[in-house]
Parts: structure tokens; C-alpha cells; sequence
């Protein structure tokens, strides 16, 4: 009787185990949710690209097409959706379109066939897809263009500003989107111990920062990376003379003062007219 007690109490116990396993292995698969993989960036493109399509309306007027003829020009801050590094330019003609990114190169393709509509246009040229709205857009510099312009490519959605027609000799350069990159020279120009300093080229990078290339009097260089609003400066570090970005020192910019000795160096302003400093192209 006795051994027949024990034998039935361990025969419990292991069921009571079983049970508990079972459990466990049901409460351990309720907590580990499946993790989606992120988008790519064809996905990502094509989510805001069918955005901006439905954003255009139904077809174009006669009037309204005509708004979207011809050759245009556009320019912006690199990664206005998220990221970007200086500032990016775009030309398109009547069948191919070329996007310019300083330090980036260039990227293109032949336009198809623009598709109007009431309230804008779009054309694919290779891998850009290209949106213009004919609405005032205003750029950094305080520069007033009558069109919004949209270019998608490699999953980044970039907005700038475009006129009509094709700039003879004029191209952006990093100092395109200055004034938005002073707060963070300001505060990397304070790290310089000779002076005058000039900036040879500068960026907005990922999560609010700024990337500010400068060479000291003494013809040492440096890379100092800080908050875009001017706040903490991140690094700053030596750059050799190997080392350069394209674009780099086309043009270069000296902060505030007195004009500097070469005679080409241009005054820059804000947007409400107060000098920033001067703008020395590389041709001087």
C-alpha cells in the first residue's frame, strides 16, 4: 500500500512538472513578438513617392501644364527628410536631369515623359524622381523661388526650392545653406588657437549635428562636429593634408571682421540683411 502511495505521488509530480513546462513554454512564446525588419529603400521611396503623386491632385489644365515647360533649376539642404550634409542642386532639361550632392559626385538619368497635374508635376530620370509645385518657396539664404522642388533617390527625400531656367556658371556650393550652419562654425571657431581661421567646408550631419572643416593661420587643419544649434562641440580632431572633401575650399569662409586681403572675397548676409562674414572662392 504504501509503496503504491509513493508510486502514485510521483507520477503526480511529474505531470504537475510537465504541466508547468508546458506553461512556461506557452508564456515564453506570448513574450517574444516577432521584430519587423526595417523598410528598404526601394520601400521607403516608394511610400513617399505614391505620397507625393496623391498630393498632386487630379490631371492638368492647359494653363496648368504650362506651368511645368521648359528647363529648370532647383536647390536645397542635403537630407531635409532626415539627413544631409551641405547642400544639393538639381538641373532638369527638357530630357535628361543631373543631381549634384558636394563631396557626393554626381547622379542622373534620361527625364521620361512628365506627368502633370493641378497642383504639380513629376517626372523619373534613372534613379531620381523628380516633383515640382508651383508654390513660393523660400531658401536659407532668404532668396525667394517660385516652385517647390522634391527629389527622391536612394530612399531620401530631399525638398529644396527651383526657378525656371538654367544658371550659366552659377553652381551650389557648401556655402549655399550658411546661415544655417553659423551657430555650429561659431562654436567650433572658438576652439581655434591662431587666427583669422578660415572654414573650408561644413555639413549638417545625423541627429542635429554639424560637420565644420577649418585651417588656422598657421596652416593647420582641423574637423570639429558639434550641435547644429551651437551648443556642445563632440570632436575635434587634426586632419591631414591627404584628407579632403570635394568641394572643400570652393569657396572658403572667413567669419565677421574686415574684408581679407584678397580682393575677391565676397560679403555674405542673413536673411535679414546682417553680414555674416566673407566668402572667398577658390579662384582667388
Amino acid at each position: 500500500m504504501a509503496a503504491s502511495f509513493r508510486i502514485g505521488r510521483f507520477a503526480a509530480l511529474v505531470a504537475l512538472a510537465g504541466v508547468m513546462a508546458v506553461g512556461a513554454c506557452g508564456r515564453q512564446e506570448q513574450t517574444a513578438p516577432e521584430v519587423a525588419a526595417p523598410p528598404s529603400d526601394a520601400e521607403r521611396e516608394a511610400q513617399v513617392a505614391a505620397e507625393q503623386l496623391a498630393a498632386l491632385g487630379a490631371g492638368a489644365s492647359a494653363a496648368q501644364r504650362a506651368l511645368y515647360t521648359g528647363e529648370f533649376e532647383a536647390v536645397g539642404a542635403l537630407g531635409a527628410v532626415g539627413a544631409g550634409e551641405g547642400a544639393w542642386e538639381l538641373r532638369l532639361l527638357d530630357d535628361y536631369a543631373q543631381f549634384s550632392r558636394p563631396g557626393l559626385g554626381d547622379d542622373g538619368g534620361i527625364a521620361g515623359e512628365r506627368d502633370m497635374h493641378e497642383r504639380g508635376m513629376r517626372v523619373v530620370a534613372g534613379p531620381l524622381t523628380i516633383t515640382l509645385m508651383a508654390q513660393s518657396c523660400d531658401l536659407p539664404n532668404g532668396v525667394e523661388q517660385p516652385y517647390v522642388a522634391h527629389v527622391l533617390f536612394e530612399g531620401v527625400a530631399y525638398q529644396g526650392c527651383a526657378r525656371r531656367g538654367i544658371s550659366a556658371g552659377e553652381r551650389p556650393t557648401w556655402a549655399s545653406v550658411l546661415p544655417e550652419l553659423v551657430p555650429a562654425i561659431d562654436v567650433c571657431l572658438r576652439r581655434a588657437t591662431s587666427r583669422p581661421v578660415r572654414v573650408t567646408f561644413a555639413s549638417t550631419l545625423d541627429e542635429g549635428q554639424v560637420s565644420v572643416r577649418m585651417r588656422e593661420s598657421d596652416s593647420s587643419r582641423h574637423e570639429c562636429i558639434a550641435d547644429a544649434g551651437g551648443g556642445a562641440v563632440a570632436i575635434f580632431e587634426p586632419l591631414s593634408d591627404l584628407d579632403r572633401r570635394g568641394g572643400e575650399s570652393d569657396p572658403e569662409f572667413q567669419r565677421g571682421g574686415s574684408q581679407p586681403r584678397d580682393r575677391c572675397a565676397a560679403e555674405t548676409f542673413d536673411r535679414e540683411g546682417e553680414s555674416l562674414g566673407w566668402l572667398i572662392p577658390q579662384s582667388c
